[in-house]
């Protein structure tokens, strides 16, 4: 009888475990479905922890122990917090606060170029302590937050950004076959807003630069090579050589020679047999692939929680259709959407986890592919939400 006794006393406490072990594990369930924190993880584990707290502290009250233990205990819990805390080095702290600091100015976000001091790639992952970023040689560099905010951080606006390039030629080139030819490569590369600046009047030789507003910064990296290869094709086609006075070579020419590739000197180059598979794969997927498989997870993620926004939105409306038919016809249509939409998230759920375990067996391009194959399949399906809930809106009106 007195051990059932002594056992009713720690009920209590007993249920005070169950019922935070319940509340998390339903909080962590809500923050997975609702992705209310899927851009500031720090907020959501800030969470999770204060509740464990709590349900430490209400733990500890709940004991059937004097009062005087209990203070004891609770000051015992704050100097470990305490010093934790105190122990702690200052550049965990500093990149911690780093993190928080960014999640709200959000300067950047997966999948945007950045470039801090001699880094520049595209980021993969952003988390409380440090941030990867996939580098133009495939590397992933881990940057401390304390750096991001410490130094000065270019980000490639996703709108577009200028790139350019330079090239030297002679005085005895005119400057207006020049910008002819270097505008004509520029067009070839789908520049906007094409310039062509003399940079500098050298000793021996004239500095022209050349660019234009790149407005899909996916292909930034390929652009940037073609603006070069267009360069020199437009300037050989008018016959405007790529030497200086300075140029010299051992070889005896004739006065008259001219140093351009022939036409029957140019190769047709045959690509290798992988090159078409699933399909053409661009060079920034290969560098950057990491970071573009977070960037479109993330995009998926959010057209889906935009979808079931606009699903909500119907449920509210098709019930006000006065015409049956219409209403039934209307109905189906949008289960044939949820059929498709449940279907897109296994598919995705299912190429996360290829993701997370890295499986080597498929190639990169594969996996990349199969993203982005979701991803026009989310926006496709977006857009047939979004044209239902138009002419339900637009019956209602009759």
């Amino acid at each position: 009888m007195k051990r059932i006794m002594v056992l009713e006393e720690y009920y209590p406490g007993i249920i005070v475990v169950i019922g935070t072990l319940i509340l998390l594990t339903a909080l962590g369930y809500i923050f997975r479905k609702t992705r209310i924190f899927s851009e500031q993880k720090t907020f959501e584990q800030f969470i999770l922890f204060l509740v464990s707290l709590v349900g430490l502290v209400v733990f500890v009250l709940t004991l059937p122990i004097s009062d005087n233990t209990k203070q004891t205990l609770l000051s015992f819990f704050g100097i470990l917090i305490g010093a934790t805390i105190a122990l702690s080095s200052t550049t965990f702290v500093a990149n911690g606060m780093s993190g928080i600091m960014l999640s709200r100015i959000k300067p950047f976000k997966a999948g945007d170029y950045i470039r801090i001091e001699e880094t520049f790639g595209k980021v993969s992952e952003i988390g409380i302590l440090h941030t990867q970023v996939q580098s133009i040689d495939r590397d992933i560099i881990t940057i401390p937050n304390l750096k991001l905010i410490s130094n000065p951080l270019f980000t490639i606006s996703s709108s577009g950004t200028i790139i350019s390039t330079t090239v030297s030629l002679g005085y005895n080139v005119s400057r207006e076959q020049v910008e002819k030819a270097l505008i004509k490569a520029a067009e070839k590369v789908d520049l906007e807003n094409i310039f062509v600046h003399v940079v500098e009047l050298g000793d021996f030789s004239v500095t022209y630069k050349v660019g234009g507003l790149l407005k899909d910064v996916s292909s930034l990296i390929t652009k940037r090579s073609d603006l070069k290869k267009m360069m020199f094709d437009s300037l050989h086609e008018d016959h405007i050589e790529i030497v200086s006075p300075t140029f010299m070579n051992q070889r005896v020419y004739d006065k008259n020679a001219v140093f351009i590739p022939s036409d029957h000197d140019k190769v047709s180059v045959k690509p290798p047999a992988t090159y078409e598979y699933v399909t053409q794969v661009t060079t920034e997927d290969v560098i950057f692939g990491k970071a573009i498989e977070a960037e479109i997870t993330k995009k998926i993620d959010t057209l889906i929680e935009d979808m079931e926004q606009k699903l909500n939105e119907f449920f509210n409306l098709v019930n006000r259709i006065s015409d049956e038919e219409i209403k039934s016809k209307e109905v189906q249509n949008l289960n044939s959407i949820l059929e498709q939409k449940d279907r897109l998230k296994d598919d995705l759920g299912a190429v996360k986890e290829v993701l997370k375990k890295e499986d080597e067996t498929s190639a990169d391009g594969v996996k990349l592919k199969s993203l982005q194959y979701l991803d026009l399949k989310a926006v496709e399906l977006n857009n047939e939400i979004k044209e239902l809930l138009e002419r339900v809106s637009k019956e209602i009106e009759k």
